[in-house]
């Protein structure tokens, strides 16, 4: 099978699953697995937008235009339904302040030298018999 005919099957597939995906939304119940795993294919984050971004490259698509072609299905989908159209969430709220900056210091300067622990005061040291056997 020729390389051009291979892409064309794999991109034919994908545009099965989008179809697959939208036709979920218009008939499966609201609040369904079925549903719910299609709208998360449309429009959540994390391994849902990694998947969604797969797909729209087979379909020489941007992840963005599926992703709001999902949005407008599902609000079609609750309009039919006679429910409110979903919140627009923001990506972050008005009130959040930003994290405060960190800066670099330098250390203090260590005045005098530590001395180095006896062999047979570390119970971890494998040298702790030999060390007690010796003293």
């Amino acid at each position: 099978m020729p390389i051009v005919e291979t892409q064309q099957s794999y991109r034919l597939l994908w545009a099965q699953v989008v179809l697959q995906a939208k036709a979920d939304l218009e008939n499966e119940p609201i609040g369904s697995i079925i549903f719910n795993q299609a709208a998360a294919f449309f429009v959540s984050r994390g391994e849902w937008a990694e998947s969604r971004l797969v797909v729209a490259d087979c379909l020489d698509m941007h992840p963005d235009d599926l992703k709001r072609c999902g949005e407008r299905w599902i609000a079609d989908r609750r309009q039919r339904e006679g429910l409110p159209p979903e919140p627009e969430k923001a990506n972050r709220p008005a009130g959040a302040r930003p994290l405060p900056r960190l800066v670099a210091s330098p250390a203090r300067e260590k005045i005098g030298r530590k001395a180095r622990p006896a062999a047979g005061s570390n119970p971890f040291s494998p040298f702790r018999e030999q060390a007690a056997a010796a003293g």
